[in-house]
C-alpha cells in the first residue's frame, strides 16, 4: 500500500485529530464491500484540528475509490447534512455511502468527485455562464422547503431580523476577552443592523457558506459541490453567490468570470443585475461577519488555533474589516 500526501501546509499550532485505529477502518470497508478489501494506496487531503480526509484506492472493489472523512464536533453535523437534507441531484454534492462512529468521531464514506476545481482548470464564458445558473436553481429548489427543514433542527437558521442578537452574543464574548477597542462593540452592533435592513427582503433558502471556487469540483462536464458543513445554514444565499465572485484567494482567477456568474444568476433568478449587485456588498459582508463567529465558537470551545493562524491575532484583523466595510456600506447607503 502506498500512501501520498501531508499536511505540511497546515499552522503548526493546530492539534490535529487522531485518526480512529486502522482495524476500525478496515471493519468499515468491509461492511461497506461485504467482503475483506484490501487498500491498495490513500492519499492523504486534509488533516485538520476537525478533520481528516483521505482518498482510498481500494483493490478488486467497487467503487474503486472513496473519499473517506473523519470529523469532530461540531463538524459531525455533515453526517445529518447528508443523510437528511442534501439531494444530490439538486445540491450537486456528493453520495454519502455509509457512515459510522468511533468514540467522538463521525467516519463518512463519500462518493469520490475527482480532484478538478474550478480552481485549476480552465473555464471559457459558457461553462462560467453555467455556474451561476445552476447556483440559482439551488438556491430555488431549497427555498420552497424551507418549512420542511427548519423543524429538522439540523442547521442553524440565520434570518435578517435574528442579526442584531447574533452580534450581540459575539460582542459579549469579545468585550469579555477583552479582544475589542473603544467603539467597536458598539460598530459591530451597528452593522449587523445595517445588514438586517439591507437584506430583509431577500430570499430564504439552504446556504452552503463557503461557496468559492475549490469547493466546486468538476467532472465529465458536471459541476459538484463539496464541503457542506459547519457553514451550512438556513439565510439568506445571496451569500454564496457574493463569496463564489468575489476577489478571495480561494476562487483564484475564477474571479474573472465574476460578471459572467452574476448575469447568469440573476437571469436564472428572474432578477435585475443591478438589485443583486446592490444587495452583494451587504451579503459579503454578513459572511465575513459569520467567519468572525466561527473564530469565536473556536475560541470558546479553548481552540486557539486555525488554518491560517492563531485565532487571538486573527480576531481583532477581522474586526477591523468588518468595521472598515460598515463604514463604507454606511456612506453608499
Amino acid at each position: 500500500m502506498r500512501r501520498t500526501g501531508n499536511s505540511s501546509l497546515e499552522n503548526e499550532s493546530l492539534t490535529l485529530l487522531q485518526p480512529a485505529p486502522e482495524e476500525r477502518l478496515e471493519a468499515w470497508l468491509e461492511e461497506f464491500y461485504g467482503k475483506r478489501v484490501r487498500i491498495m494506496r490513500r492519499e492523504l487531503l486534509r488533516h485538520r484540528d476537525l478533520s481528516f480526509v483521505e482518498r482510498l484506492w481500494i483493490d478488486d472493489g467497487l467503487p474503486e475509490t472513496l473519499i473517506y472523512k473523519l470529523v469532530l464536533p461540531p463538524w459531525d453535523i455533515e453526517q445529518d447534512l447528508h443523510e437528511r437534507v442534501l439531494i444530490p441531484s439538486i445540491a450537486q454534492s456528493a453520495q454519502l455511502f455509509m457512515s459510522a462512529h468511533y468514540g467522538q468521531i463521525t467516519a463518512m464514506f463519500l462518493e469520490d468527485l475527482g480532484t478538478e476545481s474550478l480552481l485549476n482548470i480552465g473555464v471559457d464564458a459558457e461553462f462560467a455562464a453555467s455556474i451561476g445558473k445552476e447556483l440559482a436553481k439551488l438556491h430555488r429548489s431549497y427555498s420552497y422547503r424551507i418549512q420542511e427543514l427548519v423543524p429538522l433542527n439540523i442547521l442553524r437558521t440565520l434570518m435578517p431580523k435574528d442579526y442584531a442578537t447574533f452580534t450581540q452574543g459575539i460582542v459579549a464574548l469579545l468585550d469579555s476577552w477583552t479582544l475589542l477597542r473603544d467603539g467597536q462593540a458598539g460598530k459591530l452592533q451597528n452593522l449587523a443592523e445595517l445588514l438586517a435592513q439591507s437584506l430583509e427582503k431577500e430570499l430564504v433558502s439552504l446556504v452552503h457558506g463557503d461557496m468559492y471556487a475549490e469547493n466546486i469540483l468538476v467532472r465529465n462536464d458536471r459541476v459538484f459541490i463539496i464541503d457542506w458543513s459547519w457553514f451550512t445554514m438556513i439565510g439568506v444565499p445571496a451569500m454564496d453567490l457574493a463569496s463564489l465572485i468575489s476577489n478571495h484567494f480561494k476562487n483564484g482567477s475564477f474571479f474573472e468570470w465574476r460578471d459572467t456568474v452574476l448575469d447568469a444568476y440573476c437571469f436564472e433568478s428572474g432578477r435585475s443585475t443591478e438589485e443583486v449587485t446592490r444587495i452583494l456588498p451587504f451579503a459579503e459582508t454578513l459572511s465575513r461577519l459569520l467567519f468572525l463567529n466561527w473564530l469565536v465558537v473556536r475560541r470558546e470551545r479553548g481552540i486557539m488555533g486555525t488554518t491560517v493562524g492563531p485565532v487571538d491575532s486573527l480576531i481583532p484583523k477581522i474586526v477591523d474589516e468588518l468595521i472598515g466595510r460598515y463604514e463604507s456600506l454606511k456612506l453608499a447607503d
